[in-house]
């Protein structure tokens, strides 16, 4: 465990809040003090000399982009099927909350990206680069493989990276940079050169499991969610310091403040957004569905406990020494900011970031199971209309779900449908081929939703219609 700093006199630390959509400012925070009785902190106020803007958001434009990489179409977005999530040991450690507000388009993006992320984090290749032009001068930086955003628009593709790089803090190299071309609507995500050799990182990684591992034990061991969510906060304020030393002018975050490795690994010295990486992943791997909020200074977290929001801050409770904003509502949160409004989220969470108006009780029931972020789609309408006007074909048409990503078809020639066959599709309605003239043939139509593994989450099947084929 890390020795946390004193600082005498009662000078104020300074928390360096790590800019995640804006420019990084220096907030004051009350020293360390021992919390006796019933006497409180008073919340943060003052405020220091800002500084110079420092690490945020690095969006690059460029009209082609040079990669040593193949790439996905550029007429549509669509699904990366050469690689599976379904097996990996780091798919499920983020959240899935943000992706379930995502729309079918932006989820295939979301699910492109993680699949390219968790081929780097699961293999030992090293990392693709291309050249681009930052601030004037040509720099080489280390990429992601290139994926398309066609049929998204530029703010939609932001806002997808958005919510793909704070749900997976598993992957670590991940840097708070985009690369894009909007005349090929292609788009790429920025790495830590320090884990570009494929063998260096694997062994990165394994550090990483295993110290994930140790604490998860921990939180295990924990009886209820919020008891397993008190510990992951103890864990994160107890075993990491804030940095107070971070490079202002270093574009490439040399230092990895904006990712939970820093807080993980190394000297366990990051900002506010590795504080609150690392609770999300903590949280995530232990059940507890928990989000990472940004606003132009800084980063925290909501997390849901028995079905109701609440604020954590590890930053600021750790710069305090107590959990002064621990399981808050936004007002109280609100009410401790500066005249920065650290805690007002940024315009790309209008509609992503959950409300916290619920008051904690330590002493209420907080065990309800939780409700799923992805839940299947309903039963299917029984409305599927079927015709053969060509010989050897079923055109299938059915009314459209709200809410749904995408249909499978099933069909057979028997009413036991076995065995039978499958089509999948987007639209609401299809055309079968290859089918025997003359036969009868069943159909039923079932809707699905993806869930962050890629993975189809099914309703129930219409009822059954029978054809014959011309």
């Amino acid at each position: 465990m890390n020795t946390k700093r004193c600082i005498a006199g009662g000078m104020a630390l300074l928390m360096l809040a790590g800019s995640v959509f804006g420019n990084t400012v220096h907030i004051p925070a009350k020293p360390r003090q021992e919390i006796q009785g019933e006497s409180e902190q008073p919340p943060i106020k003052e405020v220091r000399e800002a500084f110079p803007a420092m690490i945020q958001t690095e969006f690059i434009e460029e009209e082609e982009l040079l990669l040593r990489a193949g790439t996905l179409s550029i007429k549509r977005i669509q699904m990366d099927d050469a690689y599976s999530l379904s097996d990996s040991i780091w798919a499920d450690s983020g959240s899935d909350y943000y992706f379930g507000l995502l729309n079918t388009e932006e989820k295939k993006l979301y699910l492109n990206l993680k699949k390219q992320a968790d081929r780097y984090m699961t293999g030992t290749e090293p990392f693709q680069t291309t050249e681009v032009n930052r601030n004037g001068e040509n720099a080489t930086v280390c990429i992601l493989p290139l994926v398309s955003y066609d049929g998204l628009s530029t703010a939609q593709m932001k806002k997808v990276f958005y919510c793909f790089l704070y749900e997976n803090p598993q992957y670590y190299f991940m840097r708070n940079s985009v690369i894009y071309s909007e005349n090929s609507n292609m788009m790429t995500v920025g790495l830590y050169e320090i884990f570009a050799d494929g063998q260096a990182r694997a062994d990165y990684t394994s550090q990483f499991a295993s110290q994930l591992l140790i604490w998860d034990e921990q939180v295990a061991a924990a009886g209820t969610a919020l008891e397993k969510e008190q510990l992951i906060h103890r864990l994160v304020c107890d075993e990491v310091d804030y940095d107070e030393q971070m490079a202002a002018d270093d574009p490439d975050d040399k230092q990895m403040s904006q990712s939970c490795i820093s807080a993980v690994l190394f000297d366990k010295k990051t900002v506010c957004a590795g504080y609150a990486q690392m609770f999300t992943l903590l949280c995530g791997r232990a059940g507890i569905t928990c989000v990472t909020v940004t606003s132009p200074g800084h980063a925290w977290n909501k997390v849901r406990i028995g079905n109701v929001w609440y604020n954590v801050d590890c930053t600021w409770n750790d710069s305090r020494g107590d959990d002064t904003f621990f399981n808050v509502t936004d007002e109280q949160l609100l009410a401790a900011d500066t005249p920065l409004q650290e805690h007002v989220p940024s315009e790309e969470w209008a509609e992503a970031a959950p409300a916290c108006t619920a008051a904690f009780d330590p002493q209420a029931e907080h065990e309800a199971a939780e409700t799923a972020n992805i839940t299947a789609p309903e039963k299917m309408p029984d409305t599927v209309v079927l015709s053969s006007a060509e010989a050897g074909t079923l055109s299938v048409a059915f009314e459209p779900m709200e809410g749904c990503d995408g249909y499978t078809v099933q069909y057979a020639s028997n009413g036991a449908m076995l065995p039978a066959e499958l089509m999948d599709t987007e639209d609401t309605s299809c055309v079968i081929g290859g089918l025997a003239g003359g036969n009868a043939y069943y159909v039923r139509v079932r809707a699905f939703r993806w869930n962050s593994k890629g993975e189809k989450v099914y309703g129930t099947f219409s009822k059954k219609v029978k054809q014959t084929v011309a």
